[in-house]
């Protein structure tokens, strides 16, 4: 089924490093979905689907899921992890994303997953050492990261993800990576959770991040310890900039990790001409469907802690920073 699974993903686009491939024969999907393992059996665990695994008892919202394999696939080669590497991340799910972080990262690496809900990380960390996976799970705020990690710049990050949108990027996270080293997060670019979010692979530059890559895709919003949407701002984005995400595709007109809020499964996302969401697979963009890993996506997106307003399209101030987005060219 593993092999089917990578098959499909291969032959759809969404994966073209051998090295990811490697990592999704590697891990076992079933360890980390139990319960849809037994009540639906192992073609269903293995489907190219998300899979809602945690709902609010009053609204039946979705809580924490395992996110579709496909998106999975994209944000690991947007990530680029490397043996050896230093990698954290936010939201720790069933703790599958964060198993297939640990093979990419190998016997020399560090994995890091981090989420405020102690019910999903004692779970996740159940499964990952099932398979004697390596992955440090720890309750903790996603927002602030591990900070002992920006007192010591030979133990700060290489790489960073984070599984749960957001309309900031903490301060916390660009002092704890290392500098050159990539973050990779659901961008949100309106108030509405459900909308699209732009999946952004960030290098680290001298006064904040420079976007290399960015496609489309729906996610749960980051929480922060009491429950609620992290938004240090809670002013409106709702003049965000829909138009340059449109044009990001042809197709569109541990330290633990900080669980999700309701909102979207995590999948790939396509809009229609009319604004509304079609279906849920639809190709990567363009620059996403080569190998190259220096291709830029046909949007642009910084985050600046310092130096003032970015000279961008569209500018949002974050409090303490600034994402600016330029369209297409």
């Amino acid at each position: 089924m593993r092999r089917r699974l990578v098959a499909h993903l291969r032959r759809s686009g969404y994966v073209h490093e051998r090295r990811v491939m490697e990592a999704f024969l590697t891990v076992p999907r079933e360890v980390f979905l139990p319960e849809v393992l037994a009540s639906a059996g192992l073609t269903a665990v293995y489907r190219d689907e998300a899979i809602v695994t945690r709902r609010d008892e009053a609204s039946q919202a979705p809580l924490s899921s395992s996110s579709q394999p496909a998106i999975m696939a994209l944000m690991l080669e947007m990530l680029d992890v490397r043996p050896g590497h230093r990698v954290v991340e936010i939201g720790a799910g069933t703790g599958y994303n964060a198993a297939l972080l640990a093979v990419l990262a190998g016997s020399s690496g560090l994995v890091v997953s981090m989420d405020i809900d102690v019910a999903t990380t004692a779970a996740a960390a159940a499964a990952l050492r099932s398979i004697d996976s390596r992955v440090h799970v720890l309750v903790a705020d996603g927002t602030q990261g591990l900070p002992g990690l920006a007192r010591d710049r030979r133990h700060r990050a290489d790489r960073w993800m984070v599984t749960a949108s957001t309309t900031a990027v903490p301060r916390a996270w660009y002092d704890q990576l290392a500098h050159g080293g990539r973050l990779v997060v659901p961008v949100r670019l309106t108030d509405e959770p459900d909308q699209l979010h732009a999946v952004s692979a960030f290098v680290k530059v001298d006064d904040g991040f420079d976007s290399i890559a960015v496609t489309p895709g729906g996610f749960m919003p980051l929480r922060r310890v009491d429950g609620t949407a992290f938004d240090p701002t809670r002013r409106s984005t709702a003049k965000v900039a829909k138009a340059a995400v449109a044009r990001s595709s042809p197709d569109e007109p541990s330290a633990h990790a900080i669980a999700e809020g309701p909102g979207d499964v995590e999948r790939p996302q396509r809009r229609s001409r009319g604004g509304a969401r079609a279906s849920t697979r639809v190709r990567p963009p363009g620059p996403l469907r080569g190998t190259g890993r220096d291709r830029m996506e046909s949007v642009r997106i910084v985050v600046r802690y310092a130096g003032g307003k970015p000279s961008c399209r569209w500018t949002f101030d974050r409090g303490d920073h600034w994402i600016g987005v330029d369209p297409a060219r």
